[in-house]
């Protein structure tokens, strides 16, 4: 059953530019990841501090390999010291 995650990320007033670049440099190895059938970031357009992943993975195993992905490491690493603010939701579609 696939596994589907809505990530919220809050940046501090005046690293919003960092993160975007950084998490935008997520997108292209990600999509190209085994067990990945979407996977898009958004940033809020009320709240320039705010954006999102929304995202589905084949299983919570094809999940698990892209958290240890090299790219999302260096994204860690690049975004350590920003402060930024986390929620993950793992979703489960009702209908």
């Amino acid at each position: 059953m696939a596994l589907t995650i809505l990530a919220q990320v809050r940046a501090v007033s005046g690293t919003e530019d960092q993160t975007r670049a950084e998490m935008t440099k997520l997108l292209a190895p990600t999509r190209a990841e085994a067990g990945c059938l979407f996977y898009d970031f958004y940033a809020d357009n009320n709240d320039p501090c705010l954006f999102l992943f929304f995202e589905e993975w084949e299983s919570r195993a094809h999940l698990e390999a892209h958290l240890q992905s090299p790219h999302l490491q260096a994204c860690r690493a690049a975004t350590a010291d920003l402060g930024l603010t986390w929620v993950v939701n793992e979703l489960s579609k009702v209908e």
